[in-house]
């Protein structure tokens, strides 16, 4: 069973994602359901994992010359989890129970995993392939 994969997606806008997706990679600094986005005025990121103390949400931009950090505070950063404080993975199971349960609408949709699953398909066919793996209407 692989345990990583990595790749490169351009989107139609220009836009592009550097993805690093993995279930046991052999590294100091953990970063589990972490996320960084970079834009031209400004960045974001999640830091999370067992190599943080707590799950922390910055924004990053320049003001009058000067790189700048923004924090929230550890409760009730991530819309879908209400400001409610828990472990993420606790929330999130507990959310998926609910719309089981409930009949509820899921977080996650099974169309938009089809898509993340298409995108790392598509990734492992681009190494495989060595060449650049298109899509038309996702």
């Amino acid at each position: 069973m692989e345990d990583s994969a990595f790749g490169y997606i351009k989107m139609e806008d220009g836009a592009a994602i550097f993805l690093e997706a993995s279930w046991a990679l052999n590294v100091l600094e953990s970063k589990e359901a972490a996320t960084t986005l970079c834009g031209t005025k400004a960045g974001a990121q999640i830091n999370a994992g067992m190599s943080y103390p707590a799950s922390e949400l910055i924004y990053v931009k320049t003001n009058h010359g000067m790189l700048t950090e923004e924090k929230n505070s550890p409760a009730g950063n991530i819309a879908y989890f209400d400001g409610k404080e828990g472990k993420p993975e606790v929330l999130e199971a507990k959310q998926w129970l609910e719309a089981v349960i409930h009949d509820k609408e899921p977080l996650v949709k099974p169309e938009q995993a089809f898509i993340v699953t298409k995108i790392l398909d598509a990734i492992y066919r681009s190494a495989a392939e060595g060449k650049e793996i298109t899509f038309k209407n996702m």
